[in-house]
């Protein structure tokens, strides 16, 4: 019987419980084939020349399969034999408990009877971390190429491609195997009430604050400048509150200690699925458990996973800076951005937060196709006495989460930059702000398409054209997340694909219909991200991430009551605000 060897450094957890690696291994067929990794391992390995007793039947029986006779260059006496019969007799006895112990196991993992009248496949996947004959194969063939990389074999098959950082791969997972289990924990969609929110009253406001990134000093500096005070004004956050800085955990008791509302970053992602891997992994002992598999190199680690079933997805990077901060976070705060949705829905202010950006309008389709939101309620309000006007816009807003193809798929909100509008790769996101079309032009092109209710009719109001889309800062860019030129999923293959022109995507705008005025109203975007731009100000979406971790600013965009502020005032929808920020020293302090 052959089985994985012995974990490196294996954990011993306290009270008794039997750790993932004490379990029994599956068992193995001596027919199985190993492949060439495993012969050549034991290519040094003679086979005995000895012959086996010729024995009278043209087949041999499942018992000799298992357990072939033993032979000798003499004939067995009397003795011998019997001493054989014992022998199998005891392996025979000892194989069926096991098996009859594995049966038991499989069939209690699991409370549901119905787990157990399908035969206790759910518990054989919960006992091994496989649930079949090919799984258990692909489980030991595994162990065996892990046992046998190469340092530069092993740097790949942690990394995935070359050059990806841990955000990239960690945010996207590959299409590699993973365990069956929910380490993204994603939360869609939260909206926030007309009722919650008061911008026309005296002293109340709404304030809006791009990325942080553990920039806990100016950002404290920046709420005082502004008189934050939590009695009169409601705070939203764009995501990537933590990493790159340096004071990750004073920035989300700050923001958990005030129950302040936001979006996930891609960062905030990071670290939200590590901590998961860790819990899941450990139990309730995961600490102890985690820094057994980290006192030892990464290795050792990633054996000892592979043999208990437990292994983390291969593209994320061990003991990275989302490790280390997933492993320090406070219970408390863990919750805080577990709690933390993808979206947040303003129907009052008709705006949408999200921490990278979506899409009006699905790639793939002409912008005039039916199956496009701003074509379907362009004259929604004429076909129908049902709904007020309100309830249309909202429904509209909701449509444009739900109904394009590519605002469905979490990655694209938290890592989106700019989309393909053309060629091969046409109606895929992509991360780098090189490549492609940026979102924000193709956004802004087709709400100033929008002449229904909510279309700017009123001048004047401050609207101002802060950000260049042509001068983005290379050097932060490639800061942001050691960007390369990715496509969905890390692994895809890079490509030198130049970009697109700005604000002409090339399918759209060979559609007479683009540039033609519909019946559907505007959408605002307030979203993050995008430092390498700086600050991205259009008419129907505010980037607000000015990179101030890099030693830029912090910045923050404020509704309602402006009495006091100075800055350069925007406006959203039908509101006027201002823009305010702090200077940031390197590395955010």
């Amino acid at each position: 019987m052959t089985v994985p060897s012995t974990p490196v450094q294996a954990y011993d957890p306290p009270n008794g419980r039997s750790s993932p690696s004490s379990l029994p291994s599956p068992p193995v067929s001596p027919r199985f084939n190993p492949g060439p990794k495993l012969q050549s391992r034991s290519s040094s390995y003679s086979r005995p020349t000895t012959l086996r007793p010729h024995l009278r039947r043209s087949k041999p029986s499942l018992l000799d399969e298992l357990l072939p006779t033993p032979t000798t260059f003499n004939t067995p006496n009397q003795t011998d034999s019997l001493s054989h019969v014992i022998r199998r007799a005891g392996s025979v006895a000892v194989i069926t408990i096991f098996l009859l112990s594995i049966t038991f196991m499989a069939s209690t993992t699991t409370t549901s009877p119905a787990g157990i009248l399908k035969g206790g496949a759910k518990g054989l996947k919960e006992v091994f971390g496989v649930g079949n004959q090919a799984d258990v194969g692909s489980w030991i063939s595994q162990d065996i190429q892990s046992s046998t990389h190469n340092n530069d074999d092993s740097q790949e098959d942690i990394t995935g491609s070359e050059g990806i950082s841990d955000t990239d791969s960690e945010s996207e997972p590959s299409d590699e195997v993973r365990p069956d289990v929910d380490f993204d924990h994603y939360k869609m969609l939260r909206t926030l009430p007309s009722e919650n929110i008061d911008i026309t009253s005296k002293g109340k406001r709404l304030i809006f604050i791009g990325d942080i990134h553990g920039s806990y000093d100016p950002f404290i500096r920046l709420m005082d400048k502004i008189s934050y005070s939590p009695s009169t004004d409601r705070l939203i956050h764009v995501g990537d509150l933590i990493a790159k800085g340096s004071k990750h955990n004073e920035v989300l008791w700050w923001m958990n200690e005030r129950r302040i509302l936001g979006v996930r970053g891609n960062h905030d992602q990071a670290v939200i699925q590590w901590r998961g891997w860790m819990e899941w992994a450990g139990g309730e002992d995961w600490e102890a458990y985690i820094d057994s598999l980290s006192s030892g190199d990464e290795d050792g680690a990633i054996k000892a996973t592979a043999k208990q079933g437990k292994q983390w997805p291969r593209d994320w990077k061990w003991k990275g800076e989302h490790w280390e901060i997933a492993r320090a976070l406070p219970k408390r705060l863990y919750l805080y951005l577990l709690d933390l949705p993808l979206v947040i829905h303003l129907p009052s202010l008709h705006s949408i937060v999200v921490h990278a950006g979506i899409l009006p309008l699905d790639p793939l389709q002409p912008s005039s196709s039916p199956v496009q939101p701003l074509i379907q309620f362009s004259n929604f309000s004429t076909m129908t006495k049902d709904m007020d006007v309100e309830s249309i816009r909202n429904s509209e807003e909701v449509s444009l989460l739900f109904d394009i193809p590519q605002n469905a798929v979490p990655w694209n909100l938290l890592n989106m930059r700019g989309v393909f509008t053309k060629g091969k790769k046409k109606g895929k996101i992509t991360k780098s702000g090189k490549k492609g079309t940026p979102w924000s032009d193709i956004w802004s092109k087709q709400m100033k398409r929008c002449n229904g209710i909510g279309k700017w009719t009123i001048d004047g109001m401050g609207e101002k054209q802060i950000e260049n889309i042509n001068n983005i800062n290379e050097d932060i860019e490639n800061q942001e997340d050691t960007e390369v030129d990715e496509v969905d999923h890390p692994s895809t293959t890079k490509t030198k694909t130049k970009r697109q022109k700005p604000g002409t995507p090339n399918e759209l705008q060979n559609e007479n219909s683009d540039d033609q005025q519909i019946g559907c109203s505007p959408v605002t975007v307030i979203y993050g991200h995008a430092a390498g731009r700086g600050l991205d100000i259009k008419p129907f979406s505010k980037g607000l991430d000015t990179g101030c971790v890099y030693g830029r600013q912090l910045t923050v965009m404020v509704l309602g009551d402006l009495k006091g502020l100075k800055g350069d005032m925007v406006r959203v929808g039908d509101h006027q605000g201002i823009l305010v920020n702090e200077q940031c020293g390197e590395g955010g302090t």
